[in-house]
């Protein structure tokens, strides 16, 4: 065993002991994940352990052996990643949502100003999360590049470890504008969206979920059935989710 490898099980085989199913998931899913994973321990008394961060972080640790059972992704690009590391199990990855990307302001934010405007401002700054690895960082990137933005940009990013961190950077006033999901920006009382990125402007952002191999218990696959549940899907729609 390598040391990376040990380290990722010494770390989270602790949190996991106690957790029938483990899952690790794009941050963007936290509200919505929570509540169906309370409603899923209530019905069975089974217990869920899921795991937040940015889909390239935790792509990386499930390929350098972090104990995972299920991955929900934020893009296509990292479970594709898995399947080629061989850790996902032949035939559980499914598409499971679509999200939209909006650009925001923070609440005391002038509304009347234009994107020019804000350009043209010393020490403008855009939050986003990292897009050279997260997936709602290079969706912004992908449709500042299509819409002729990005030179404008490119050095004026607040860079964050996943897009939670890019808007709450919004929310603080730390950055003027954010590119985010809608679904995160419709959770906070403290941004409005200015704007909705058009969807032909980047790569569709579709959220697949699969069993990591050789994981697949009875409560491991009886989470990942219920997470394609009506009732599970019409409480990722009741957060602004498109269900696929």
């Amino acid at each position: 065993m390598s040391r990376i490898t040990l380290f990722f099980v010494l770390l989270f085989s602790s949190l996991s002991v106690s957790a029938n199913v483990t899952v690790y998931a794009a941050s963007s899913l936290t509200n919505v994940m929570n509540d169906i994973v309370d409603a899923y321990q209530d019905e069975t008394g089974e217990r869920v352990r899921v795991s937040y961060a940015g889909s390239s972080s935790l792509a990386r640790q499930i390929a350098n052996g972090a104990p995972a059972d299920i991955y929900l992704s934020a893009n296509t690009k990292w479970m594709d990643y898995l399947i080629e590391e061989d850790q996902i199990e032949a035939g559980s990855k499914v598409d499971l949502l679509r999200n939209t990307l909006v650009l925001i302001a923070s609440r005391s934010t002038p509304k009347e100003n234009t994107w020019q405007w804000f350009i043209g401002q010393k020490g403008f700054r855009i939050a986003m999360a990292d897009p050279r690895h997260v997936p709602a960082g290079i969706y912004g990137k992908q449709s500042l590049e299509k819409q002729f933005r990005w030179p404008e940009v490119k050095d004026h990013i607040a860079s964050g470890n996943n897009v939670r961190s890019a808007l709450l950077f919004v929310e603080r006033d730390e950055a003027p504008l954010g590119i985010v999901y809608k679904t995160d920006a419709l959770l906070s009382k403290n941004v409005t969206v200015v704007e909705e990125f058009p969807e032909d402007s980047h790569d569709p952002i579709v959220y697949p979920m699969a069993i990591i191999k050789n994981k697949k218990s009875g409560q491991v696959t009886d989470f990942y059935q219920y997470l394609l549940s009506e009732k599970a899907k019409n409480t990722f729609t009741s957060y602004g989710f498109t269900t696929i």
